[in-house]
């Protein structure tokens, strides 16, 4: 009889490493994406500080008295950002399993996850949370897709892929 592990101890062995790898993604995803937008739009641009930059994310939720709440504000909008980087994370986790692209170019599908982000952030959901429409402009539009298609796609894709490139290793060497 041959000595392998019960699904259970399989199953936490994978469970812990899968929570792990979760976690670096969105916290590693979300901190470059709100880094750069509260450089590009406060130092770089000037147009605003970084609490206002997050009090507009919270204000989406709470409507205009975000600006008037002052941290508190700011710290939930910060926390709706890593909610949503979270979401996206988990949506990719689960997906790359099922689409054999994702696994073939970790760069270009991080590439693509972060145009399919921007687009349904802004083309879709935000104008349904808000009510406004997007309208295109040519540099509005580069500094709003810049962060996902250089910083939280390809750090989702590269962490994701590692993690399950780890996995069918580490189980194909426990079941040869």
């Amino acid at each position: 009889m041959q000595n392998t592990p019960s699904l259970s101890t399989t199953g936490r062995r994978l469970l812990r490493p899968a929570i792990r790898v979760l976690l670096i993604a969105f916290l590693v995803a979300g901190t470059l994406d709100i880094t750069y937008a509260i450089i590009t739009w406060g130092p770089v641009f000037g147009k605003i500080t970084a609490t206002q930059l997050l009090q507009g994310i919270a204000a989406t939720l709470t409507g205009k008295s975000a600006f008037e709440e002052g941290t508190a504000t700011a710290l939930l909008g910060l926390a709706m950002h890593y909610c949503i980087s979270l979401a996206w994370t988990l949506l990719y986790f689960f997906i790359f399993p099922h689409l054999p692209f994702l696994a073939r170019n970790k760069w270009t599908s991080g590439v693509l996850y972060g145009v399919f982000v921007w687009a349904a952030m802004t083309l879709v959901i935000v104008p349904l949370v808000t009510g406004r429409a997007w309208h295109f402009s040519t540099i509005p539009f580069l500094k709003s897709i810049a962060p996902m298609v250089l910083f939280f796609g390809p750090a989702i894709a590269l962490i994701i892929n590692r993690y399950y490139f780890t996995v069918i290793n580490w189980k194909s060497s426990i079941n040869p």
